[in-house]
């Protein structure tokens, strides 16, 4: 029991040296189409106008014009 409440403790931590390791972290919020963002998901208030790498969606706040 002690050694699974010690994992948790740790896998509950997250070390910011580590998140340049992760494919993910340096396409999050990346610059595209223009004034848009790379999210996971696009919020309600936001159009999705493109794909980013590793199907993440440019958003682009507002009704952008077409």
């Amino acid at each position: 029991m002690k050694p699974l409440v010690i994992v948790l403790v740790l896998l509950s931590r997250v070390d910011p040296a580590l998140a340049g390791l992760n494919p993910l972290s340096s396409e999050m919020h990346q610059k595209c189409y223009g004034n848009g963002i790379c999210r996971l998901e696009c919020s309600t208030s936001e159009m999705l106008v493109a794909y980013c790498m590793f199907q993440l969606e440019c958003c682009v706040k507002g009704n952008p014009e077409t």
